[in-house]
């Protein structure tokens, strides 16, 4: 992906970095890669929101690396000069994505581990049904596969928070304006405000500007980020995924549901390709 709303001047040394790391697009690899570029104890510990949650401005300020899935908004005491990017990826294919690789790190959990709270996910993944994953389920489980799958993208962009979709939809019950259409629209605007917006297909454009533009070069021991392939197991095309989901019984109501899934991340994805051609 070319970058875009990007100044030509390079920050200083001094520049922190934050990854909004989208699930399912190559965000560990990003983060492997990140990592070689500081020292340990610049790097904020906090991958999650509930571990950043409770930390200081005052402890914030300590670090110059913030990579994981946490809410934008929580991220805006960062202080600057500070890059901030996120990585998309084709919103079908994320999907697919994400549920076969639930499916394996399932199955590679002992008896004993996989029925483990924390891994309800992963469980769903590998026992439900696929009309039943996709489409029903327990409420908890379905609200916390929706907050995941169903058009992150629009979601979290629009709130700028992790669980986006499900206040979107909770302000809806009072504000019906904020329908669909501004929806896409605020998403849009917002991601227009990164310093970087890159797709997994061209992580190139990522590294040179990570090096370049944030002033970061690394110990000349750096690896190069193309070089990284953490949690890379689904090499195969969306179309043969969706072949092995039909295998697994999935029946017209789960690629429906995906379908609609993807009606909004789908605009975006597109609006980010457009705006490529031009950059």
């Amino acid at each position: 992906m070319n970058r875009h709303s990007l100044d030509n001047s390079a920050p200083p040394r001094s520049s922190r970095l934050v990854f909004l790391h989208v699930p399912k697009t190559a965000g560990q690899s990003v983060h492997h890669f990140l990592q070689s570029l500081f020292q340990k104890d610049e790097i904020s510990p906090s991958r999650l929101n509930n571990q950043l949650v409770g930390m200081s401005r005052s402890e914030i300020s300590k670090y110059r690396l913030f990579s994981g899935h946490l809410d934008w908004a929580l991220l805006d005491c960062v202080e600057s000069p500070k890059f901030v990017f996120t990585v998309l990826r084709e919103p079908r294919e994320r999907i697919l994505s994400f549920y076969f690789f639930l499916r394996r790190q399932a199955a590679l959990l002992s008896p004993a581990d996989l029925e483990l709270p924390q891994h309800e996910g992963m469980r769903a993944a590998l026992r439900l049904p696929c009309d039943e994953y996709f489409c029903g389920g327990k409420t908890h489980l379905r609200l916390f596969l929706d907050n995941h799958y169903d058009n992150f993208y629009a979601y979290y962009f629009a709130s700028r928070i992790f669980e986006g979709r499900s206040r979107i939809l909770a302000r809806r019950q009072v504000d019906t304006s904020f329908d669909d259409e501004k929806v896409v629209r605020v998403a849009l605007d917002n991601l227009a405000h990164l310093d970087g917006l890159y797709t997994v297909d061209d992580l190139t454009s990522l590294e040179t500007d990570i090096k370049e533009r944030a002033g970061l070069k690394g110990n000349g021991q750096t690896t190069s980020l193309q070089s990284i392939r953490v949690n890379v197991g689904d090499t195969e095309s969306v179309g043969l995924r969706g072949e092995q989901l039909s295998a697994l019984g999935a029946t017209k109501q789960t690629f429906n549901r995906i379908d609609q899934m993807t009606r909004l991340d789908n605009r975006i994805w597109h609006a980010v390709l457009e705006k490529r051609k031009v950059a």
